[in-house]
């Protein structure tokens, strides 16, 4: 199956294409709000479809890609609304645990309150679903809310706020492709000029002027241009087998108007090799360790690419995402190897932020993690390199007493390590100096060996809970021990601007530890 990317650029226009664009954005804002509104009271969208190519004056096309934007924010808000139910209950039961532990009567005070808002917000959203309601707020509900503080928000006065809030309201168009149709889209024709540029041209609606067209020319994208224009020339082709779907969708902000552009990335042939070994990435708020492994599950490389996105702006977020994934994928690529990703649910890991601090909460709000998962997928398969992901429980425990210490790798880097080694199935069973009683050993016998990991994880929770203590002794918990070194493998150099790691100090690298467990 073909991978989908969006492009986009901004456009050049006259003020009387502006003006166009314009009208287009409002008379679509005004039917999809009504489209919305009488699909959640129950209308049936076949009959909708007749009432309003008449009534807007639109075309078919033009109401399907009305009724897909509609439907797609139907299904993102129920989807959504689930996801913060699952994420309202996970924060009420770390609240009271939390509120169990502490001892101050005025901490205690403003955690009940937490956890009081907490439930009312679960109460809501669970009679929202029960009885069937959803709400999309078109132009945004913090823009909505700033016109009760018009000052604070920069707003002279009430028609300015107004103005801005309709202009939200009725800021974007979508022109839906198919496969079937002239240039992959019937609503907006794409061409290649001879100088290499695109030429747009769009179909108005006929409440705009009946049959009437706008051209945009001299169109060229900053990233994909070649890839679009591969994508137009294929539709032309003879071969329909070849021919793809392309979408557009225009948006209008503060700088004038932007194209975003939708096409199907073809198959590109893998090239990385499973029975070479990994690349582990484990990803954290500020950075992404990355380790190597071979056939037999031994690191024999890891490197530090800090990804700090924190207080950052979404755009400088997507430049150091994307700079960071860049580099990972460059490793594997010049490895040969597939790249193992944790798969992790990270609602779950935010609904631990009650024990954290402010600071480290805030930090884990801005983590743009699926943006990263995303990234290192769509770039890792214009590479022909094989994504594999798998669940990274445990996976710092089981780093940090079998790893670390043996091949001098910091705690990030052995957590990655578990991840490339889980991936090719490897074992994970318990070092003997972590002191296992027989009798728990026959007890989990037939049980998951995690189950004896969730021992020692809650063992070591306590030990760094006790030595934070005032007047408790500060020993260290029980670490693997580093074997003797007696030959220094051969490490291939990380490509530019990855940041190495603490290089690993075993002469284990090139045993069989995949064979140990």
């Amino acid at each position: 199956m073909n991978e989908m990317r969006t492009y986009q650029t901004r456009l050049a226009l006259s003020c009387e294409q502006a003006a166009l664009l314009d009208a287009y954005a409002a008379l679509y804002g005004k039917a999809e709000r009504s489209l919305f509104a009488r699909l959640a009271a129950g209308e049936s969208l076949s009959v909708l479809k007749r009432e309003f190519i008449g009534g807007l004056g639109i075309t078919a096309r033009q109401f399907n890609a009305l009724a897909a934007g509609v439907r797609g924010k139907i299904a993102s808000v129920k989807e959504v609304r689930d996801r913060l139910i699952e994420f309202a209950k996970r924060r009420i039961k770390r609240a009271e645990d939390v509120l169990a532990e502490i001892t101050d009567k005025w901490k205690r005070h403003q955690k009940r309150r937490r956890i009081a808002t907490l439930q009312a917000r679960l109460a809501n959203l669970e009679s929202e679903r029960d009885a069937g309601k959803m709400g999309i707020c078109f132009g945004s509900r913090k823009l909505f809310r700033e016109q009760f503080a018009l000052e604070k928000n920069d707003f002279a006065s009430h028609e300015e706020w107004l103005a801005a809030w309709r202009q939200a309201r009725s800021s974007q168009f979508f022109a839906i492709g198919s496969r079937d149709e002239t240039a992959g889209c019937q609503s907006c024709v794409a061409a290649v000029q001879d100088d290499g540029s695109v030429t747009l041209r769009l179909r108005l609606p006929d409440a705009l002027g009946a049959g009437k067209h706008l051209a945009i020319e001299r169109v060229r994208f900053a990233y994909g241009h070649d890839a679009i224009v591969a994508a137009i020339g294929r539709n032309l082709s003879e071969d329909q087998a070849e021919w793809q779907a392309i979408s557009y969708r225009f948006v209008h902000d503060a700088k004038g108007w932007r194209v975003f552009v939708s096409i199907a990335i073809p198959e590109v042939a893998v090239i990385s090799h499973r029975q070479a070994g990994v690349i582990g990435v484990d990803i954290n708020a500020d950075r992404l360790a990355v380790t190597e492994t071979d056939r037999f599950g031994n690191p024999v490389g890891s490197w530090v690419i800090h990804c700090v996105t924190y207080g950052r702006t979404s755009e400088r977020r997507a430049a150091i995402v994307g700079d960071a994934v860049k580099q990972v994928v460059a490793i594997a690529v010049d490895r040969r190897k597939p790249i193992a990703i944790e798969k992790l649910d990270f609602w779950k890991k935010r609904a631990t932020l009650e024990a954290q601090s402010g600071k480290h909460a805030r930090m884990l709000c801005a983590f743009a993690y699926r943006r990263i998962q995303a990234v290192i997928r769509a770039r890792s398969y214009e590479a022909g390199i094989e994504v594999r992901d798998t669940n990274p429980a445990y996976s710092s425990i089981i780093g940090k007493y079998k790893f670390a210490s043996r091949y001098g790798l910091s705690a990030h880097n052995a957590a990655a390590c578990v991840i490339a080694r889980r991936v090719d199935g490897l074992g994970e069973r318990l070092p003997s100096q972590l002191q296992v009683t027989p009798q728990l050993l026959a007890k989990n016998r037939s049980g998951h060996v995690w189950s004896l990991w969730a021992i020692v994880s809650r063992r070591d929770r306590v030990a760094h809970a006790t030595r934070r203590r005032p007047g408790c002794s500060t020993t260290r918990s029980p670490a693997a021990p580093a074997l003797a070194s007696t030959a220094r493998p051969v490490i291939p150099p990380p490509p530019a601007g990855a940041i190495p790691a603490r290089e690993p100090s075993s002469a284990l690298f090139g045993g069989r530890l995949g064979q140990w467990g």
